[in-house]
């Protein structure tokens, strides 16, 4: 055998131990984490970045709790308090268990994630700036409809820019809900119809929104004048037409709705 012929099957061997190992013990000189280390009691010594990476990503997922706004309960209209969210800094995390000395117990670096509704926000919304009220004629079906419909408006709060939509709020008006028949205007008629009333509703609030001087977006009247208020003051609903409006102030507002005495009660409050 040649010395050339020598000398290249040396060098091909040697290109084949350095591919090995480079394939077996990850790129010279590439950080390692250090030996004995763990974090949240997992050990982690000897991973590399990418490896340490990928298990911080995994126990953020489940580790991650959103925040939750403060929120008026429908049903009894207690306020319930905001709960902070929780949220796992993966950068920070990584970076600190790598530079942790051998033997070391990291713990995750975690970010409080605030919501945006707190209780002090309702309690700073105590300025009535807008209010109506109309007399309910009627009952049986009706006045069920209008007690479901003027309980699913109250303590309802929106934040600055927000558009509020009635039908949104006053969710599908169905049988499964409670809503009943009662006559509805159709055209040049009046005639039974799964929720009838809750235009009563719908035009007392609009009319306190006109007077808290809020932008009325989407307004649609009656095709026959209403007993409840002069003509042209009327908002009517339906699944087809909806009364809508924005939060024009600078600050939040909360609609504060309620039936009695006979009569539908709203009021609008800011901070």
């Amino acid at each position: 055998m040649s010395r050339k012929t020598v000398f290249f099957a040396v060098l091909a061997l040697l290109v084949l131990t350095a591919v090995l190992t480079l394939i077996l013990t990850g790129v010279p000189g590439e950080r390692r984490v250090g030996r004995g280390v763990t974090l949240e009691g997992v050990a982690v010594g000897g991973m590399k970045r990418a490896e340490l990476e990928a298990l911080v990503r995994e126990l953020a997922r489940e580790v991650r709790r959103p925040p939750r706004n403060a929120y008026a309960d429908p049903g009894s209209g207690a306020f319930v308090a905001e709960v902070t969210g929780l949220e796992v800094d993966v950068e920070a995390t990584v970076e600190a268990v790598m530079q942790a000395p051998p033997r070391s117990q990291v713990l995750l670096k975690t970010v409080q994630l605030d919501p945006e509704i707190t209780l002090d926000h309702y309690r700073r919304i105590d300025r009535e700036i807008g209010a109506f009220h109309t007399f309910i004629g009627g009952g049986g079906g009706r006045a069920v409809n209008i007690i479901l419909a003027t309980t699913s408006l109250n303590n309802y709060l929106l934040q600055p820019g927000e558009v509020f939509s009635f039908n949104d709020a006053n969710g599908p008006r169905i049988a499964e809900r409670g809503y009943q028949y009662a006559p509805i205007i159709v055209g040049n008629t009046v005639v039974p119809g799964l929720g009838g009333g809750v235009c009563q509703v719908s035009t007392t609030l609009y009319n306190a929104v006109r007077r808290a001087g809020l932008e009325v977006v989407e307004r649609y009247p009656h095709s026959q004048p209403v007993g409840y208020v002069p003509p042209g003051w009327d908002a009517t609903v339906s699944d087809y037409l909806d009364f809508k409006f924005r939060n024009s102030t600078d600050g939040l507002i909360m609609i504060r709705a309620a039936c009695w005495g006979g009569r539908i009660d709203i009021r609008i409050y800011s901070e």
